[in-house]
């Protein structure tokens, strides 16, 4: 997807100096900082390339500790909760609102460097980044929101503009595309992911998810006509499509079996335009269906309040995730950057003029449902148990509305919903 760039070790090294320089220029750096992230090949590749010119340059030497999502969620809670006090730093995001007492503010921090600057508009705000008590405690990056790629060929032969309001305006193209293309499936989705079936909910459902009264809470039949949206689309699912990974997902698109693919576009944009892909040159990206939101992936890196060297911490986040290698983790990792100046930088904006556009609009509109772990795990649960016949729309949406009673919203998740307009007013 992006231009191979040519970086010395030297103009790297500098970049993480100056990024450093200000805070450390009159303390001591603390020897070691242990750093925990996801393993995904990217985030903990990027980290340790970055903590190798770290290091060069302030002489602290940053452990990275990678997890799969599933157990680094767990892993970085059980830390906490625990005392146990390993991670200095923490990659995570609103899922971990359980625990936002255990971080510290960074407003200091944030207002020292002016760092929110250049960062795109509204990214670091109240119910997209992190709060407490009206306080910053999360640190954008890696931005990402869900996308509907499709196949330019397939669309034009069966008539259809990629231009869709809705979730049902999707399952009518279906149709046309399975008529048009022979031995074509509609759409791929990683569906062996029960929580990624949210992705279509949370733009489908364009209501609150938290009452009035602080509690969570549906709009029941708003809530209900989507999970029926979502219903008729699974019927145009590839065949044994119901439990597909990620790659597999990826890979039935690639290979040109399906017409889209509905996925987070960093996963697979990148091999998209590989010069082995069958599709390179073929492919495009829409504006993602429904009248919600798209869902927003944006991690965060949280500092624990037990952090010792929160000034060293600090140095690291800028390094890791500040505008000087926001560039160089796009190229080399498809990191997706949370500055502006990213994607006006004019190499990369030609080169990615098929998607860019639609990605970036993504980024503008995208959010995160103001939802605990407990409490988004029970709504995409029960999502798969209606679109895969287990129950109907309407009474799985009534469960979920019963049994949502009895989980507590956490503080965070209250300001959040307020500050992103999706408490009810």
């Amino acid at each position: 997807m992006y231009p191979t760039t040519k970086r010395t070790k030297a103009a790297t090294t500098m970049a993480v100096i100056s990024t450093a320089a200000i805070l450390l220029a009159s303390s001591a750096m603390a020897a070691e900082l242990n750093f925990s992230v996801m393993e995904s090949g990217t985030y903990d590749k990027a980290a340790a390339e970055v903590a190798a010119d770290f290091k060069a340059a302030t002489g602290t030497d940053v452990q990275i500790s990678a997890f799969p999502w599933a157990v680094l969620r767990q892993n970085n809670t059980t830390d906490l909760i625990s005392g146990t006090n390993q991670y200095d730093v923490m990659s995570g995001g609103y899922y971990l609102s359980d625990v936002y007492s255990y971080f510290a503010p960074l407003d200091d921090y944030i207002a020292k460097d002016n760092y929110a600057q250049g960062m795109i508009p509204g990214l670091l705000s109240p119910g997209r980044s992190e709060f407490v008590g009206g306080k910053s405690i999360g640190i954008p990056y890696g931005v990402d929101a869900y996308g509907l790629i499709f196949n330019k060929d397939m669309f034009e032969k069966a008539g259809i503009s990629p231009d869709f309001a809705s979730w049902s305006d999707v399952a009518a193209a279906c149709d046309k595309i399975i008529a048009a293309n022979a031995d074509v499936a509609c759409f791929s989705h990683p569906t062996g992911s029960p929580e990624q079936i949210g992705g279509f909910f949370f733009s489908g459902y364009a209501r609150t998810y938290v009452s009035k009264d602080g509690k969570y809470s549906l709009d029941v039949p708003a809530a209900t006509a989507a999970a029926e949206e979502i219903a008729a689309l699974w019927k145009y699912l590839p065949a044994k499509g119901t439990a597909l990974t990620f790659d597999e997902a990826h890979q039935l698109f690639k290979d040109q079996k399906v017409a889209m693919t509905i996925t987070y576009p960093s996963f697979i944009t990148n091999s998209l335009d590989a010069d082995d892909s069958p599709v390179k040159g073929h492919w495009g990206m829409a504006k993602f269906p429904g009248k919600g939101f798209p869902w927003l992936s944006l991690w965060q890196l949280f500092v624990p309040t037990a952090t010792e060297d929160k000034d060293a911490a600090w140095a690291w986040i800028k390094a890791y995730a500040g505008p000087e290698n926001a560039k160089r983790n796009l190229v080399e990792h498809n990191i997706g950057s949370v500055w502006s100046a990213t994607y006006d930088d004019p190499e990369l904006k030609a080169k990615n003029a098929h998607f860019w556009p639609a990605l970036i609009a993504g980024f503008a509109s995208a959010k995160n449902p103001p939802l605990s772990g407990e409490a988004q795990d029970l709504l995409t649960n029960t999502l798969q148990d209606i679109v895969n016949g287990r129950v109907s729309a309407a009474d799985g949406i009534a469960a979920v509305e019963s049994q949502w009673a009895a989980i507590p919203v956490p503080a965070a998740m209250l300001e959040a919903a307020a500050g992103s307009g999706l408490q009810e007013k």
